[in-house]
């Protein structure tokens, strides 16, 4: 069980400055004595003689004047450039991206490294820009990559079935179009279920049914669920678990997320190449970790960081079958069960993934 420690002070735990300070009120407070001293010191040495009154009133009034237009001028200042100016240019900066653009910065309003109230609300507020930046990309990355994903599966199926209207087919072709177009629709609805899934996963609509299970047990049942494609490719399986190991989590979330994993690594190596598979527990830090790696064609570098995006494919000719929602969806499962995922890979020699679980929610 995570415990969080929730911050019951007003004070953001940031600020090692502040606007208005003690300090500076004690200042004020002196500055208006000392002004109150003078006027009396004034009052008291001047005798009130009919020659010498007017004069009295009148320095009096001077004085309070002046004194006033001056800490009116001060106090007026000091909350422009301390208040009023960097308000104004999170207004202007609220302004633009409401125009559209989420480019915008503002710049910190002080030079000495301190943050105080102003100086947390520019630093939260260039942050909440660039999550939205960073979201209004995906958006739009993700209404252009699920148009293109959409589209293709449509227009296989469109041209098949209007080869199928014409009269000169033989039964054989008939079939094997057939084929083409049911095994088309099944990427369709994969393509569908998966972006409804994430969809889910995304607005925590998913539901997490924590029971005791044999992790071991699971594996290997989704391991048999690819026996028959293993066997096509004459795949060599190198598999290393523990007899019995109890998990507390979700099974129906972490098979999803296992046999994505899976599916990725059958399909990428070729054949006649080895698959090893790993689970093992951490006592010590009551961790499990699933470990699969392969022999396949490897990740770039420069991909791995985003292999975990919406629509992303190492393979950007598309020769491999997939739509890039799998490992999206992956790390969302393992993050949804208080675990991580990790990858490393090397290019022409394989990947290894590795989930890492809690072995208890306790």
């Amino acid at each position: 069980m995570i415990h969080i420690k929730k911050n019951t002070s007003n004070k953001d735990p940031r600020l090692n400055s502040s606007v208005l300070t003690p300090k500076s009120a004690i200042i004020t407070a002196t500055i208006v004595m000392i002004y109150s001293g003078i006027l009396l010191s004034i009052y008291d040495n001047i005798s009130f003689i009919p020659e010498n009154e007017y004069y009295l009133v009148g320095s009096i009034l001077a004085l309070i004047i002046v004194a006033s237009i001056c800490i009116a001028t001060v106090s007026t200042y000091v909350h422009y450039i301390k208040y009023t100016k960097p308000l104004l240019r999170i207004a202007r900066a609220a302004r633009a991206v409401s125009n559209g653009d989420y480019s915008i910065q503002v710049p910190p309003h002080r030079n000495d490294g301190k943050i105080d109230e102003i100086e947390a609300l520019n630093i939260d507020f260039n942050n909440m820009i660039k999550d939205l930046s960073e979201t209004e990309i995906l958006k739009n990355n993700f209404i252009s990559n699920i148009s293109h994903e959409l589209k293709t599966p449509i227009a296989i199926i469109s041209n098949y079935s209007t080869l199928l209207d014409e009269d000169n087919l033989t039964e054989a072709e008939k079939l094997e179009y057939i084929k083409k177009i049911r095994s088309t629709s099944d990427d369709l609805s994969a393509l569908i279920s998966n972006i409804l899934q994430i969809s889910k996963l995304d607005n925590n609509q998913i539901e997490v049914n924590i029971e005791e299970f044999d992790l071991s047990e699971e594996l290997v049942q989704c391991i048999l669920g690819f026996e028959m494609i293993m066997d096509q490719k004459n795949l060599d399986l190198d598999l290393n678990y523990p007899e019995q190991l109890i998990i507390e989590s979700d099974p129906g979330l972490l098979k999803i997320a296992i046999n994505n994993i899976l599916s990725n690594a059958i399909k990428f190596t070729p054949d006649n190449k080895k698959l090893t598979i790993n689970l093992s527990a951490d006592e010590k830090n009551d961790l499990v970790a699933i470990s699969i790696s392969d022999e396949g064609c490897g990740i770039p570098q420069d991909s791995i960081r985003y292999i975990f995006d919406k629509f992303y494919q190492a393979d950007s000719s598309h020769a491999t079958k997939g739509n890039g929602l799998g490992l999206v969806m992956v790390k969302k499962i393992v993050a949804l069960l208080g675990g991580f995922i990790d990858v490393s890979s090397v290019v022409n020699e394989g990947s290894t993934f590795v989930i890492t679980l809690p072995k208890s929610k306790s």
